[in-house]
């Protein structure tokens, strides 16, 4: 299949009329930096452009300061039930078939070199295999259900003077209730793909450009963004697509 360039991330627009409810929602924190954000059954825990760590136990109705030795979780792993997947010291994806029982995870072969310290991986329940992982470079590698690697994305520049936009994070759902996956970027806002990689557009109406986070909350069918100007909050429909602009 061929790469996906994101000639389709320099397409803007805005919901169109008349939608039942906005693809994003403010939930707290305007006119903060949020640079990290975990989400889970309506515990959210972030990190803001101060290196404050604030938490909500209420779905980010309301934030404090999180207590003593509470922390976000590392990046570059996931877990889809048993099956674990993560970036190794040396850049490479590594899988483990039975995490509960903590098998050694082996590389996962054809993974391609991500560059040391590469972070960034997701892996949709809805798409068994499929997993998602960016370079340092910025290249977006995706897994194919065959175990084939291949470019995925690769960002245009958003202008001369402006370049390339940063990637930011990337999330999926861990538990099967949408083939979705997200990308977050400095510059591009979101982007999603529902094929498993192969294919991107734009998908942030309504949110600040710059989105340095994302995390996907399964319990309450909603991915959380950090951005430039707080916490934001896209939650599935009933029939969860792509807006269209």
């Amino acid at each position: 299949m061929a790469t996906a360039v994101a000639a389709i991330a320099l397409v803007t627009g805005s919901a169109p009329a008349g939608a039942a409810a906005p693809w994003w929602s403010p939930v707290a924190l305007r006119g903060v930096a949020v640079t990290r954000v975990s989400a889970v059954g309506g515990t959210i825990m972030v990190r803001t452009g101060t290196g404050q760590t604030l938490r909500s136990t209420d779905g980010g109705s309301s934030f404090a300061n999180a207590p003593a030795g509470a922390a976000l979780p590392p990046t570059g792993a996931v877990t889809i039930g048993t099956v674990s997947w993560g970036i190794d010291p040396a850049g490479r994806v590594v899988h483990a078939a039975d995490a509960a029982r903590r098998s050694a995870p082996v590389p996962d072969p054809g993974s391609p070199d991500l560059g040391a310290g590469a972070h960034l991986i997701a892996a949709p329940a809805a798409l068994p295999g499929v997993v998602v992982a960016v370079s340092t470079s910025g290249t977006v590698w995706r897994r194919g259900q065959d175990g084939d690697w291949k470019q995925a994305l690769l960002l245009l520049p958003a202008s001369i003077v402006q370049g390339i936009p940063r990637v930011t994070s990337v999330t999926a759902f861990t538990t099967p209730l949408s083939d979705a996956i997200y990308l977050g970027s400095d510059g591009y806002a979101v982007l999603i793909s529902t094929d498993g990689g192969d294919d991107w557009i734009r998908a942030g109406p309504e949110l600040p450009d710059s989105v340095y986070a994302l995390s996907a909350d399964s319990g309450r069918r909603a991915v959380y963004a950090g951005t430039s100007d707080g916490l934001w909050e896209h939650v599935l429909q009933e029939l969860p697509g792509p807006p269209a602009y």
